[in-house]
């Protein structure tokens, strides 16, 4: 088996459906397989999980709760045969070429232990799918008015990489956690996600053991996905204070960099 795709779903309703049948149509000269972790949904999409997995198109796997992003992967990657591993977002769909493009490169690329493809959003713009590596207060101006106003407007700026050349494969600090290939020895020996992090952060501490394993974290844009993605954690100041999304990933966002501080 050369690639694994994993996959969490939480009550997504219809992107499953859109991102296996996406999946299926791959043309690719290996043999992969797809692996969703259920995180307790309660929706339609749980109906349609069952139902491929009883035609053999998928391998369901039910931890009986809602384990959060990271862990869901984890889970699921316990029962994972492939060479690489492929960590997808349900409201991902993929082109014909973009496994194949993406295994490629990593056979072609020993010193890469991450690659992720150009997302695009459903209306055709470029998704700024990547990050430097930044401070908390990045974090915070990110998702306050302070990113419209000088002197954090920059500073902004410069964290979600607004200067990235998106039509060139370049060495980056992070990618997201939608979309990430690596090889399955390098996620194991890692130790996959940092099960801390219930959502949020786990996919640029991911980046980070990467990098201090001693591999590089490549934006390979040659290969492209489209991205039906909402931000969860988005809305003005005073609803995030109200928003138990927000809390989680202000939770995560201190662990993330407490982690990290100094390195």
């Amino acid at each position: 088996m050369k690639l694994s795709i994993t996959i969490v779903n939480y009550n997504q309703k219809y992107f499953p459906k859109l991102c296996v049948e996406a999946l299926r149509k791959s043309k690719t000269d290996f043999e992969f397989e797809i692996i969703i972790c259920d995180n307790n949904s309660t929706d339609e999409s749980l109906a349609y999980l069952k139902m491929v997995a009883g035609k053999g198109e998928i391998k369901l796997v039910e931890p009986g709760k809602n384990l959060g992003y990271g862990s869901g992967h984890n889970f699921a990657a316990r029962e994972a045969k492939g060479k690489y591993i492929l960590i997808l977002n349900t409201d991902i769909t993929v082109e014909h070429d973009t496994l194949q493009k993406l295994v490629d490169y990593l056979e072609q690329h020993h010193d890469v232990g991450m690659v992720g493809p150009k997302l695009m959003y459903h209306n055709g713009t470029v998704q700024q799918s990547c990050r430097r590596n930044a401070g908390l207060f990045d974090l915070f101006i990110k998702r306050t008015f302070l990113k419209r106003i000088w002197p954090f407007k920059s500073r902004y700026q410069q964290y979600i990489m607004e200067d990235f050349n998106h039509a060139s494969t370049q060495n980056v600090d992070l990618i997201t956690g939608a979309f990430m290939v690596m090889p399955k020895k390098l996620f194991d020996d890692i130790r996959g996600f940092d099960e801390r992090y219930f959502l949020f952060m786990e996919d640029f501490d991911l980046c980070r053991k990467t990098h201090e394993a001693g591999y590089k974290v490549v934006y390979y844009p040659e290969a492209v996905a489209t991205h039906y993605h909402k931000r969860l954690s988005e809305g003005s100041f005073f609803k995030l204070l109200f928003n138990k999304i927000s809390w989680w990933h202000l939770a995560s966002a201190i662990k993330y960099h407490w982690k990290w501080r100094g390195r």
